[in-house]
């Protein structure tokens, strides 16, 4: 049953979700807008990521876009430099400082762009985003009715490798069962998320917590300013975006593999032994606990028919089938198609193994990202 639970609080979770939406505008008077990508050899994005904001909707005369080169050992800096001669948009790319002591790489170069930025507003979004014409205006738009000091969105995650398809929507579904989105959004409740493929902020918010200053050294860099800044008053909002923008996060399993071994353990809340074990274990149960039940439950009425056998086939059957129907409808919320719901266990183990993993590499302090070892 406890699978049977993990689904049906994520389809609660699905039909109660906030979307932002172009239908939803209704804001005329823009306030000036800084958007910040941050970029370390992104050549195969940037372009796609950048050009989808430079198509915008915004009114140009309030829009300037950074690119922050993070020390790039290929050509980000000079596709960059292409696009931004061939648009009106104020487009620059900055050169990232060094890493100071202390500091992440992401974080180090958000706070790169932020000091270079002028508007009302800052947006930072990833080098590996697409987004549509209406973005911009639906996220100011939606920050501003919602007086958000700090408004984080989700894209719809794109999946296109036979790897993805398997293993991120059971991924993906682990992770949206520990984050209690209304929770976050309520000023009176402790829990805080964010995404830092999306954060936009108040910019005279971000100046008064120091920027990236505030989440200098962590790993979960977006999980730690949705708590800090909660934690000092400031209004923070969570909202999905399905229609604006997208994402494509890894390509196969090796790029799963480590992206997601920087830091599960600390998505799942699991940063101490005890809770690694616990957390790696009801993963496990819940992908195969009821498919054993049904696997020993049907070898067992061969070999012994019984009344007792019969009643638990029939149990965990049915059970089975509500799992697989419950599957289909958040495996077609995630935009794949419905027969990848019977991967939904393989996902949900890998969300275990890599909370393990984690664990381990911060423990052993090799936890290594775009070519920089993360101490």
């Amino acid at each position: 049953m406890g699978m049977l639970g993990f689904l049906i609080n994520l389809l609660i979770r699905s039909l109660s979700r906030e979307q932002l939406t172009p239908a939803n505008v209704t804001t005329t008077d823009w306030p000036t807008l800084s958007v910040i990508i941050p970029a370390r050899n992104e050549e195969a994005n940037i372009g796609k990521s950048l050009g989808a904001i430079l198509k915008q909707d915004y009114p140009i005369d309030k829009l300037e876009v950074i690119v922050v080169d993070d020390h790039s050992e290929d050509r980000t800096h000079a596709i960059v430099d292409e696009l931004a001669a061939a648009s009106p948009v104020n487009l620059r790319c900055v050169m990232g400082r060094p890493l100071p002591k202390g500091w992440i790489g992401k974080s180090n170069a958000c706070q790169a762009g932020a000091l270079a930025a002028s508007g009302e507003y800052l947006l930072f979004i990833d080098a590996d985003t697409d987004s549509s014409p209406e973005m911009l205006r639906c996220a100011v738009d939606f920050a501003l009715r919602k007086k958000a000091d700090l408004l984080s969105f989700n894209p719809r995650q794109e999946m296109v490798s036979r790897a993805e398809k398997l293993l991120l929507p059971g991924l993906f579904l682990a992770i949206a069962s520990s984050m209690k989105f209304r929770e976050s959004n309520d000023p009176a409740c402790e829990e805080a998320i964010a995404n830092g493929q999306a954060m936009m902020f108040r910019h005279h918010a971000y100046k008064e917590v120091d920027g990236h200053g505030l989440v200098a050294s962590e790993i979960s860099e977006d999980l730690a300013f949705a708590k800090g800044m909660k934690t000092r008053g400031y209004t923070i909002y969570w909202a999905f975006a399905d229609e604006i923008m997208s994402t494509r996060m890894h390509t196969g399993a090796e790029e799963i593999w480590d992206g997601f071994s920087k830091n599960m353990n600390r998505i799942m809340k699991c940063e101490t032994k005890r809770h690694v074990v616990a957390g790696t274990g009801k993963a496990l149960l819940l992908a195969w606990a009821n498919p054993l039940l049904v696997a020993a439950s049907g070898i067992a009425c061969v070999v012994s028919p019984s009344d007792m056998y019969l009643t638990a086939l029939a149990v965990s059957g049915l059970t089975q089938i509500i799992l697989v129907i419950a599957s289909m409808y958040l495996v077609r919320e995630l935009h794949q198609p419905l027969r990848y719901a019977f991967a939904i266990p393989l996902g949900l183990t890998l969300q275990g193994l890599l909370v393990l993993k984690a664990y381990q590499l911060a423990r052993n302090e090799q936890i290594t990202w775009k070519g920089r070892v993360i101490e």
